[in-house]
């Protein structure tokens, strides 16, 4: 594994209610012995949709570890071949923070990115020292693929002898801006795969489950972005 992705905070709201949820499911609004259950599929099918597509729909905070040093928790796999397409690596190479030192920037493999929150390298011995925020910057956090790029010919290539935690803000909707956005900016194809999964997964039919998930899959797949170009 030449990296670790975690989420550290779920979004203060989901951009399908229970009203819109039942009305979808055709259940009556009077009517709450299930209510807890539908809440549970609506967060289990924004999660889906999130982690099908690498997308993020709401305001959210993600951390990426990218591991710098041969034996670290997550030390990067080894790759045989070349080092950056001319030299050869006779034993294989260390890939993650190695690979991406090299190219000058790193994918943070979530978006849209609102923010880069905080930038850390850590040491062996856990100790954290913040990045200079003059040697980097946050490019196309609105594209599929973020990323983070070294600026003023800054080179990473110090910091491989420790581990680098990048914490950021990712979500179409940014809940805390100014003002506050909500579910309204949301692509709609979003919403509507919720929807289908979580009808497919309430109903659990075994002719139209398949179905309803090949829809809602159709319906996002416009949106995955392909992490292993990233």
């Amino acid at each position: 594994m030449n990296f670790v992705l975690e989420r550290l905070t779920q979004p203060e709201m989901e951009v399908v209610t229970l009203a819109e949820m039942k009305r979808h499911l055709r259940l009556f609004s009077s009517v709450t012995d299930e209510d807890a259950d539908i809440t549970a599929l609506i967060v289990a099918a924004r999660e889906w949709v999130e982690d099908y597509t690498g997308r993020v729909l709401v305001d959210q905070t993600w951390r990426l570890t990218l591991p710098g040093r041969p034996g670290s928790f997550a030390g990067g796999d080894i790759v045989g071949g070349t080092r950056d397409g001319t030299l050869p690596v006779g034993y294989g190479y260390y890939s993650g923070l190695w690979v991406w030192s090299s190219k000058g920037e790193i994918p943070l493999r979530k978006s849209p990115v609102i923010a880069i929150t905080a930038f850390k390298s850590v040491d062996q011995a856990g100790t954290e020292t913040t990045v200079d925020p003059a040697t980097y910057q946050l490019r196309e956090p609105d594209s599929k693929w973020p990323r983070v790029v070294a600026l003023n010919s800054a080179t990473w290539s110090s910091w491989l002898s420790g581990d680098l935690r990048i914490t950021f803000r990712a979500g179409f909707a940014d809940t805390v801006g100014s003002p506050g956005e909500g579910a309204e900016v949301v692509p709609v194809r979003f919403k509507q795969a919720m929807k289908l999964w979580a009808e497919a997964n309430y109903d659990r039919d075994e002719k139209l489950m398949p179905l309803l998930l090949e829809v809602a899959e159709r319906l996002i797949k416009p949106e995955c972005a392909d992490l292993s170009l990233a």
